[in-house]
């Protein structure tokens, strides 16, 4: 399952990481190498919002999700200093593969790249010991089959289901441009 095809399994508090509790030395800090801040394109009622690389500025609220083979949590969090809620996704980098490690640095480069309204982006990430922390802007409504068994059980409209892959049509036109193969991409995530 893709890192980005999550779904919502649990609704239950999850522990706060706690950095005093994890190793701050670890083989895989050479991963990312992000400044402290990071300035991030947010909603319109805001100009930016500012995305710290500070364990301690996330506080998470639930698990919403699994992916990338069971290694990556998803999580609905809070960015305490903007009060903004954000998605993080927590991998524990010591169960990766070699394979895995190089096609999860690959997607994290690659999404710093991608500027388009149908494409999740990432807003920074980091290393808290073996754990790698990607943020990312948190989207309310959840994926299209979230949509469908929560707000329509009994079908959407044609004109919501066009609206619907005319974004995703859009989304993938914007990656294949700039010579990223969708199914390669999602397989990483």
């Amino acid at each position: 399952m893709s890192l980005l095809d999550c779904f919502c399994i649990s609704r239950t508090q999850v522990e706060s990481l706690r950095p005093e509790k994890q190793s701050e030395t670890s083989i895989h800090q050479h991963l990312v190498d992000e400044p402290t801040l990071s300035r991030l394109p947010s909603s319109t009622r805001t100009s930016e919002v500012i995305c710290s690389t500070n364990v301690s500025h996330y506080e998470l609220q639930v698990e919403i999700g699994r992916g990338f083979d069971n290694l990556t949590s998803v999580h609905l969090a809070r960015h305490t200093p903007t009060g903004t809620l954000v998605t993080i996704k927590i991998t524990n980098l010591e169960n990766c593969t070699e394979e895995r490690l190089k096609a999860l640095q690959k997607a994290v480069i690659l999404s710093h790249f991608f500027r388009h309204p149908n494409i999740t982006t990432y807003w920074t990430c980091f290393t808290v010991g073996s754990w790698l922390w990607v943020i990312s802007p948190f989207m309310a409504y959840g994926s299209a089959s979230q949509l469908l068994r929560t707000y329509f059980p009994e079908g959407m409209s044609e004109t919501l289901i066009r609206s619907i892959l005319f974004g995703a049509v859009r989304g993938l036109n914007y990656l294949h441009q700039n010579g990223c193969i969708h199914r390669i991409y999602t397989d990483i995530m």
